[in-house]
């Protein structure tokens, strides 16, 4: 029975009818407690009624409710009341897609704006489980800002009961063309599977996404008929025009990503809503840079894949380095090959002696194929075991054994990255694998592989020094560096070996290990001799830039030696994440974000990645999806330090108060903590609080934190104070700096003449 408006359901006063689908009534209702409107869809019958479908609604929505995105609408709660089950949910007000899109579509720029954030909200829910089923304009929502928001994310499935065929196929049969829901899918935007009443995954939304994508692009469905039977029959069997015949003005790169979302079999399609975004983000990126609209190449066209960690099945646990390394060496070299996206070693590590199936390791690091082998060694001999997996259905696409003493090891990483190259291309571009196709594999590695060793044992001596050197640990940072020395004794032309003993003597710099100037000395040094031995090292000229950004203060230079960093390895996620910082402190925001944006794409797990992408999107002003960031990074490490700090800032200046206090306290860094809670309290109006939370900041750490005392005086408006300590920060070289420029904290100084001439003896402009 429809409620009326002014009628009360539990506390909730019903304020107005929003709507009615197969998700049931959808009413505009007021709370009292929290003072603010919400939306309440009542349950239709056919659940509330069923007990057993009611408590798996109720459990499976606890997963929906726990989707964290800023593009996908909040399910507060499950109510009862007076017989009567209802979610409460978070109140969307603006147009939905299905009133935005025109009979002539929409520009290649407003479908990216649509696209981007939608595909995004496909990624947050696919790696949480949740698949949407009933994915159409008349779901997404644009609100008055222009943010996209997707509704019933998940709730399709949870309403409908997968265990009869026939009521999944009931509701295809009896819904309408016209875009009101249905619980089981609206037609036109269903995938062939769903027609079918097949098992679906996230590869069905990916279908529903494209027909989506491709009528807001031309105005027009790419499946039409006069019937149900006419539209699910185009489905099964038809491929509908190019969005480039209809339009002359499409992107062929836009098309193509469209066509593969539409493909007939799931396995043909993208195969995660990951792979989707990043084409979407590239596509949008060579638009911004004035790049011709062409198509990519066929040869360029991205394969996705990650590289597990090998196992090691030697008679010694101590040989776990060089199961590891090698490894490793295969995802650097694979990380060059243009046309293929490998997942970062972060990513792909954290599954390291887990359980995890290769289909959630495939849907965690949004990748297609994964890479994983198993080294035995004994003396001089050793075995090696690879497989390349296919991660859709656990199918083994290439495998090779590979028995060789250590001194042919550099012929078998070569044998196994021509082999991936080659299988990777046959398998998603149809190529033969001929002499040519392995001519052109094997040089590809070979100028992938430039800077390492000539002597094996050199080479053993840099897997040694990495695995060391990733546990991050004093003494062990000592034993990498002098085992880099006796590979570089061995082999002086070891490029890659002086890159990587950069590396290490920068660690000594940065975690104060040693003396700064001595270890960014050595470090120079270091990365010097790497790039004059060779020039197209991506390693050398990243760690070139981490020593200008960081020591030096050369931010051109740095900016350089980033940019030949990422183009020699564009998909180096740590090159990445610290081209994101450099941008940020120049004050490009936009290139910030888009940096940081690839990086956790790149590597999905990696949490500096987030945290850093979060400090971009808050110096945007995009304090909704600096939010989602730092969530995102807590739910990978719960624990990390700085990161409940930076949410409970970007908490503040959303107006959650009560919770901005909560993140402050909790975090574990007793410097960010005195930070955020002074500024937090500040804000709130709390001059008491704030100025307790200041004095023990700089009573305890005047010396090492000169940077985040000006940042609280710039935020409590003090101006005089915040140069003054932004001048002691100068003299401690705190690295706290270099993201200045763009800080909100510190505004209250940008109309003094002060600011110019401090900005002016950093070198960076204003």
């Amino acid at each position: 029975m429809p409620l009326t408006p002014a009628t009360r359901l539990g506390p909730y006063e019903i304020v107005a009818p929003l709507g009615t689908g197969g998700m049931g009534e959808v009413y505009r209702a007021r709370d009292p407690r929290l003072e603010r409107d919400i939306a309440i869809k009542v349950l239709p019958a056919e659940v509330s009624a069923h007990p057993d479908r009611l408590a798996r609604f109720e459990r499976e929505a606890k997963v929906v409710a726990g989707l964290n995105h800023p593009n996908i609408v909040v399910l507060h709660s499950i109510e009862e009341n007076g017989g009567i089950r209802f979610l409460t949910m978070e109140l969307v007000e603006g147009r939905s897609l299905a009133a935005i899109v025109t009979p002539a579509g929409l520009s290649t720029s407003h479908v990216l704006d649509l696209a981007i954030p939608l595909a995004d909200a496909l990624v947050a829910a696919h790696e949480k489980g949740v698949v949407h089923r009933d994915l159409k304009p008349a779901n997404v929502m644009v609100t008055g800002e222009g943010r996209v928001k997707v509704l019933d994310f998940g709730l399709a499935k949870l309403v409908r009961d997968d265990s009869n065929i026939d009521s999944t196929e009931a509701p295809t049969r009896s819904s309408p063309l016209s875009d009101s829901g249905h619980v089981a899918g609206t037609v036109p935007y269903m995938s062939p599977e769903q027609i079918r009443g097949k098992m679906v995954d996230g590869r069905s939304d990916l279908f529903s996404f494209g027909a989506l994508i491709y009528e807001l692009t031309i105005g027009t469905r790419p499946f039409t008929g006069e019937s149900n039977a006419d539209v699910t029959s185009a489905i099964l069997r038809d491929n509908p025009p190019s969005l480039t015949s209809v339009r002359d003005d499409i992107p062929p790169a836009l098309a193509h990503i469209v066509r593969r979302c539409l493909e007939k079999d799931p396995r043909e399609r993208f195969q995660t809503a990951l792979e989707v975004l990043n084409e979407l983000r590239a596509l949008r990126r060579s638009l911004e840079r004035g790049a011709p609209m062409a198509p990519r190449p066929t040869s360029t066209i991205v394969a996705s894949i990650a590289v597990l960690p090998f196992v090691n099945r030697s008679a010694s646990a101590d040989d776990e380095y060089f199961s590891d390394g090698l490894a490793d060496e295969l995802l650097n070299v694979l990380a060059k090959i243009k046309g293929l996206r490998v997942s970062a070693r972060t990513s792909a590590f954290a599954f390291k002696d887990k359980p995890a199936t290769v289909e959630e390791i495939g849907r965690a690091l949004g990748v297609a194929t994964v890479l994983e082998g198993s080294v035995r060694s004994a003396g001089n001999r050793v075995r090696i075991s690879v497989q390349l997996v296919n991660v859709a259905d656990s199918s083994s696409l290439w495998s090779e054994t590979y028995d060789r003493t250590l001194d042919d090891i550099f012929a078998v990483q070569d044998g196994i990255a021509q082999s991936v190259v080659r299988e990777l291309r046959r398998t998603l571009l149809g190529e033969e694998a001929d002499s040519q196709a392995s001519g052109e594999a094997r040089a590809e590695v070979a100028r992938a592989a430039q800077g390492r060793a000539t002597d094996p044992e050199a080479h053993r001596l840099l897997l040694l020094a990495r695995h060391l050197l990733n546990r991050r640990v004093r003494e062990d940072a000592v034993k990498a560096i002098d085992y880099l020395k006796q590979a570089l004794t061995r082999d002086s032309n070891f490029a890659l070996g002086w890159a990587e003993l950069s590396r290490a003597y920068s660690r000594q710099a940065d975690q104060g290990w040693v003396p700064v100037a001595e270890g960014y000395g050595h470090a120079r040094e270091a990365a010097r001799r790497a790039l004059a031995l060779e020039p197209s090292l991506a390693e050398g000229h990243a760690a070139l830039g981490w020593i200008q950004m960081v020591d030096e203060w050369d931010w051109r230079g740095a900016e350089a030696s980033f940019a030949r960093a990422l183009e020699l390895a564009p998909g180096d996620a740590v090159i990445l994440v610290r081209a994101c910082a450099l941008a940020r402190g120049l004050g490009n925001v936009e290139a910030a974000i888009d940096l940081g944006q690839r990086a956790v794409d790149q590597d999905p797990l990696n949490v500096p990645a987030y945290h850093n992408l979060a400090f971009a999107y808050q110096a945007a002003g995009r304090f909704a999806e600096a939010e989602a960031a730092c969530r995102r990074a807590l739910e990978l490490a719960p624990h990390r330090v700085a990161t409940r700090g930076l949410l409970s800032l970007n908490l503040l200046a959303q107006g959650k108060g009560d919770e901005a206090v909560a993140e402050a306290r909790r975090e574990p860094n007793e410097i960010i903590r005195l930070w955020a809670q002074a500024i937090v309290h500040h804000g709130l109006g709390q001059r008491a609080e704030s100025d307790v939370m200041l004095r023990e900041l700089t009573e305890k750490h005047a010396d090492d934190s000169a940077y985040q005392i000006a940042e609280v005086h710039g935020a409590r408006g003090e101006v005089d104070a915040a140069f003054e300590w932004l001048e002691r920060a100068y003299t401690q070289r705190d690295t706290g700096l270099i993201g200045m420029q763009v800080q909100p904290y510190l505004r209250s100084l940008h109309g003094d003449p002060r600011w110019d001439a401090f900005l002016k003896k950093l070198g960076l402009e204003h």
